[in-house]
């Protein structure tokens, strides 16, 4: 799938969430078989909440990396959850007085079938493959397939009628879905310990929701064991719909916050702009209500006159208002100037110094940053006309299974070449990344040449 293509997805998803608010919304406010309890109206809005806000946050993401796990587990659970609500609000016209629609009890089955799935597999699948998409190690693949396996059997336990003392099937999907969670909530931690200090600021905010998703789960089995009748469905249900809204507030945060995925900026610029078009359409009814009154307390009748002035004033205080506003969103958002940042940046900048100085850390960083941003298995380095066989640099597992081959060029000569393995994931080399790697190579080779021309006038000043 292209980029440009699974962008589109991504929006048109976010865009299908927000159009089944009104959907539900119409259906609900006609007169059904009964009233609404108050935990059923109060889980319908926070699960669009949860909705939309997976749904957006899931574009942002496709529409940078659009194979990224993550965000098309939050594009399709948003999806999911606002269908859902959909599909039930249909479903219960369909009960109601004069109405006889269609596949009522159809539409009622796959609303279960797809709150189950919006819900609950971002809230331990999601866990367990929040940042990057991946699985810690295989041995993780344990708790995805507990996640799967545990939605399954639940669905097919609430499928199937049970005499009243028989054993619940349901109850083994239960604790398998629990079990995931927690592994969820493992793996953020074992990620958070092997980190940097950016990337844990990032993993803290999902390790808090990760943290209410389990004292969820945990708590909903504590309170069915003790008084099995304590909380109603609707009530149990907004309770899940709650945990359920904090994974995206958490992604969200670590975005805005710490530029998670690399699209704080668009983030950025969104909340300003729509801040800002908020702001000018108050301001121009407000204006234009006004002046209209004006005008026909002073002539007797309106006047166009009050557009004009009113369109005047909006753009005199377009920009000002716009620079409080991008103040204000770059004061609460940006990371503050603290001295482990600051000493963070002087180490990095310290670093790239002495690798230029020094031409085989040059090299050999080349190599290993190449490798690790293409997610490929290996990548080898060969200057000065190294054969295949005898490479001068090699990170990963190198096997002579070049992909995307690059060459060093300084000044008009090839003074080597880097070459990379496939990607773990499988996916081809995009066309932007081979003209990024040329770059990042071709700067690399002047810095080898400029090493290897200042060596021999080092030796004869000694």
């Amino acid at each position: 799938m292209t980029a440009q293509r699974a962008r589109l997805l991504g929006w048109l998803g976010f865009g299908l969430a927000l159009v089944c608010i009104p959907l539900t919304v119409l259906m609900l406010s006609q007169h059904l078989r009964a009233f609404l309890p108050g935990a059923a109206i109060w889980s319908t809005v926070v699960a669009f909440i949860g909705a939309v806000a997976f749904s957006l946050v899931g574009a942002l993401i496709v529409s940078q990396h659009s194979r990224h796990a993550i965000g098309w587990i939050f594009t399709l659970s948003g999806l999911a959850t606002a269908g859902a609500v959909v599909l039930a609000a249909y479903a219960e016209l369909a009960l109601a007085p004069g109405w006889s629609l269609p596949a009522a009890s159809f539409a009622d089955s796959v609303s279960h079938v797809l709150i189950q799935s919006g819900i609950f597999l971002p809230l331990t699948l999601g866990l367990l493959l929040f940042p990057d998409g991946r699985l810690l190690s295989r041995v993780w693949g344990l708790a995805a397939a507990a996640a799967v396996l545990g939605l399954v059997v639940r669905l097919i336990a609430d499928a199937v009628a049970t005499p009243s003392n028989a054993f619940d099937f349901g109850d083994i999907g239960v604790l398998l879905t629990v079990a995931s969670a927690i592994a969820g909530l493992a793996s953020l931690a074992v990620r958070w310990r092997r980190a940097g200090q950016l990337l844990r600021q990032q993993l803290k905010w999902m390790a808090a929701a990760a943290a209410a998703v389990v004292f969820a789960f945990v708590g909903d089995i504590a309170v069915n064991i003790w008084n099995h009748n304590l909380l109603s469905n609707d009530a149990e249900f907004l309770v899940f719909t709650l945990t359920y809204t904090l994974v995206p507030i958490a992604a969200g945060a670590a975005i805005l916050r710490y530029g998670l995925y690399s699209i704080d900026f668009i983030i950025n610029r969104a909340l300003v702009y729509i801040a800002l078009t908020a702001i000018l359409a108050g301001l121009y009814t407000g204006f234009t209500a006004t002046l209209q009154h004006l005008f026909v307390a002073l002539t007797g009748q309106s006047s166009e006159a009050a557009i004009v002035i009113t369109v005047a004033l909006i753009a005199t205080l377009f920009t000002p208002v716009r620079n409080a506003l991008q103040r204000l969103v770059d004061s609460r958002f940006k990371d503050a100037r603290d001295l482990e940042r600051l000493m963070q940046a002087l180490e990095s900048e310290v670093g790239a110094v002495i690798d230029v100085m020094d031409g085989e850390r040059l090299a050999e960083r080349l190599v290993r940053t190449a490798r690790e941003g293409a997610d490929a298995t290996g990548a080898a380095l060969f200057l000065d006309g190294d054969s295949d066989a005898q490479p001068t640099y090699v990170s990963g597992t190198w096997i002579d299974d070049a992909v995307l081959v690059i060459p060093l060029r300084a000044g008009g000569q090839e003074v080597g070449r880097i070459a990379l393995g496939p990607r773990r994931h499988g996916a081809p080399y995009a066309p932007r990344e081979r003209e990024r790697l040329q770059q990042a190579a071709d700067v690399v080779a002047v810095g080898l040449t400029l090493v290897r021309r200042r060596q021999p006038v080092e030796a004869l000043a000694h």
